[in-house]
């Protein structure tokens, strides 16, 4: 399967994250990028943002700087694959994960506004891995979400927009004696309501009439609405959203609505498929990890997911087994909290471990996972021996 090198876009947009909301305002407002990637002054990356997240904190956009809103991704290097990158978006629920050059091994000193190639969005991820794989012949029926909620064509606005919030989805079909009318979304919530009323505020409408969130939905939705029937096949799904456009499908069956399939669905439902393709290699964490930050646990998660692969190209089955000890906490500075990091692996007749201890989780992580790596390669240069020295022992026999 391709890697984020073969299928990522080199049209991208950054800020910086002392720069005013207003400004990622205006660069989402003019070249429409599906998110904008962040960075600190020293050039660092620091995470994404989306237009989305912006209209939903409802913050003073002059006051408010980029970086209150940013969101920390992962970020892929060149050489990651769909399904790490596929599960970074689902996990933060983010469209796009940005692409820096070299290696995921070299991901800190590379990590840098100067190193930034591209980025991976949800849709092109979605479309190799229907072209790659079985993926797209699954039925959309067995990943699409079937509890739907409903709006009336009267429904207001503002009832929908506190509908959306309170259940956490970001679209919704129209209902009418039984039948679906329309769709709403939060694209279009935020892009004819909200948006404009942040531009009026701010004096960019001036003079213009702002539509009130009283607007009944029937006025707002769209329609004919798109939709596959219920042994649609995935990749049938992901063509329409790149033909249409758009990020859900309703699934209907005699002119009934059976559920919907958004880009998070399928997201979840590719890396929990190559989840299952994969050789079974479990991964445990025991000790002090839930005690480590957010930030921390994902360079450390993408560390121990990238050996858990390597572990599988080896053996058929096996359980990883990561303890984390911290030894000393410092509240004002993560980097300067002592750490002692344990792997241990288990296979049929094999037990690989090393450990390693200092200050900061991810240090003493790539410090361990270099560790194993050489072990790993020591594993396999044992191997190779073995069966020289049974090759060797079978042509002496026969040759007798």
């Amino acid at each position: 399967m391709r890697s984020a090198k073969h299928i990522m876009s080199e049209r991208f947009v950054s800020l910086m994250d002392d720069e005013p909301i207003s400004k990622a305002i205006a660069v989402f407002d003019e070249q429409k990028p599906a998110a904008i990637v962040v960075f600190s002054r020293n050039r660092r990356y620091t995470g994404v943002l989306s237009e989305r997240w912006i209209y939903r904190a409802r913050t003073d956009p002059k006051r408010t700087k980029v970086g209150a809103l940013t969101r920390y991704v992962p970020a892929a290097h060149e050489d990651t694959s769909l399904v790490d990158i596929a599960r970074w978006m689902f996990e933060n629920h983010v469209q796009i994960v940005p692409v820096f050059s070299g290696a995921a091994r070299n991901r800190k000193k590379d990590e840098t506004s100067e190193n930034l190639v591209g980025i991976v969005s949800d849709i092109s991820l979605l479309s190799a891995a229907v072209e790659d794989s079985d993926f797209g012949d699954e039925k959309v029926s067995e990943y699409a979400t079937s509890n739907l909620i409903y709006l009336n064509p009267d429904d207001s606005v503002a009832k929908a927009l506190a509908m959306f919030r309170e259940n956490a989805i970001s679209r919704a079909p129209v209902i009418e004696r039984g039948k679906v009318v329309g769709m709403l979304t939060m694209h279009d919530i935020v892009t004819r309501f909200l948006m404009p009323r942040e531009r009026a505020t701010s004096g960019e409408l001036s003079g213009e009439k702002v539509r009130t969130l009283s607007t009944p939905v029937k006025y707002v939705m769209s329609y004919p609405v798109i939709s596959v029937p219920p042994d649609g096949r995935i990749r049938d799904v992901v063509s329409l959203m790149i033909k249409r456009d758009i990020s859900g499908v309703l699934i209907m069956e005699h002119n009934r609505c059976r559920g919907i399939i958004t880009k998070r669905d399928l997201l979840e439902a590719f890396v929990n498929v190559s989840k299952t393709e994969r050789a079974k290699v479990i991964v445990q964490f025991a000790g002090d990890y839930e005690g480590i930050d957010d930030f921390q646990m994902s360079h450390i998660r993408r560390d121990i997911n990238s050996l858990a692969e390597k572990f599988a190209k080896m053996f058929d089955e096996g359980m990883l087994v990561v303890h984390l000890k911290r030894i000393k906490a410092n509240e004002a500075d993560a980097s300067d909290e002592h750490f002692n990091i344990r792997i241990r692996f288990f296979a049929p007749g094999t037990v690989l471990s090393a450990h390693e201890e200092g200050f900061g989780a991810i240090d003493v992580m790539e410090r361990l996972k270099d560790k194993i790596e050489r072990k790993i390669l020591e594993e396999k240069e044992r191997t190779r021996e073995t069966l020289r020295k049974s090759r060797h022992r079978a042509g002496g026999e026969d040759f007798l």
